[in-house]
């Protein structure tokens, strides 16, 4: 695998983690659907630069290297997202602000017009490595460094006014240390650009070997940090589904007991549940089996006294 695709896998884990707790979940703040959104374009972004996906898309398009293009564009976008994310979980910030998003788009207008003029009719998953001798190149990848060390930038500054207010979580000093790393990452890129392009091998040398293991630890913390206020939730909402898919098979047993000691029927069994209605169903049965124990003047069962209680609780 390339360097950029070891570099998605925290993404993609973050990624699937978001997913799993949206089907289990009825609804999400705006942090984390920014989230989410950033993490599909980062990931997607960073995975499409590997050989066997550049050669399919330069044989579907016949744009040799349109894969780069593609996965620097998603980068941008995955940027811009993150910096929605972070700000709304800080609260500081008014989202989808015209200005920001017209230098998003004048970014990728400028990526596409320098990517025009690089001479890269090979297609190849090493890029810069192979072309990053030629001006053109070197800008190419520094509008877009540039463009990710300022969002990221902004982000660690709302980040550390959200820390004053007391409105995050310690996770997100992660954030702020990967943020430090990628506006670092972003700098060395832009010198190894501009040592290439001048033909100091020596000094393309060490930069290169500077970059990976700053680019592998960033991309950490930046996930796991950007992530920080939603991971403690999905795994404490994991534990709660489990205990409700226990309490299904335990209680509803007893309601359909119930029902036949009563003679009366409710609601439950009719319902075409889904997946994520699975605190409404649990909410329905519990009310059920109190409302048939009453009818039929036996005792409620444990099991579903406890459950009202803690639905009770968290609503």
């Amino acid at each position: 695998m390339t360097l950029h695709v070891w570099g998605s896998i925290p993404v993609w884990v973050v990624l699937t983690v978001l997913v799993v707790r949206l089907l289990l979940v009825r609804t999400q703040s705006a942090s984390v659907t920014w989230l989410m959104a950033c993490c599909g374009f980062v990931a997607v972004g960073l995975t499409i630069n590997q050989p066997a996906v550049t050669t399919f898309l330069a044989g579907v398009t016949h744009v040799p290297n349109i894969a780069d293009l593609v996965g620097r564009c998603l980068m941008v976008c995955g940027m811009f997202a993150l910096a929605q994310s972070v700000e709304a979980a800080a609260r500081s910030a008014q989202l989808l602000r015209p200005s920001r998003i017209i230098v998003c788009v004048l970014v990728l207008l400028t990526l596409v017009v320098l990517f025009g003029m690089v001479d890269a009719p090979v297609p190849t998953a090493q890029f810069m490595a192979v072309y990053g001798d030629q001006l053109p190149t070197a800008l190419y990848s520094a509008v877009e460094m540039t463009y990710i060390a300022v969002v990221i930038a902004r982000s660690a500054a709302a980040v550390l006014r959200g820390f004053r207010t007391g409105g995050l979580g310690r996770m997100y000093w992660l954030f702020v240390v990967g943020a430090v790393g990628l506006v670092l990452l972003a700098a060395i890129a832009i010198a190894l650009d501009a040592v290439h392009v001048a033909g100091v091998d020596g000094a393309v040398g060490v930069l290169s070997a500077v970059y990976a293991p700053v680019f592998l630890l960033s991309m950490v913390l930046l996930a796991v940090g950007a992530a920080g206020g939603v991971l403690p939730d999905a795994a404490r909402e994991f534990r709660d589904w489990r205990d409700a898919r226990g309490r299904f098979r335990a209680l509803e047993p007893e309601l359909r007991r119930l029902e036949a000691a009563s003679g009366n029927t409710g609601l439950y069994f009719t319902i075409g549940w889904q997946r994520r209605q699975w605190r409404s169903r649990l909410h329905r049965l519990a009310v059920e089996i109190e409302d048939r124990a009453r009818e039929s003047g036996q005792d409620v069962p444990a099991g579903a006294t406890i459950t009202t209680a803690r639905l009770r609780e968290t609503t």
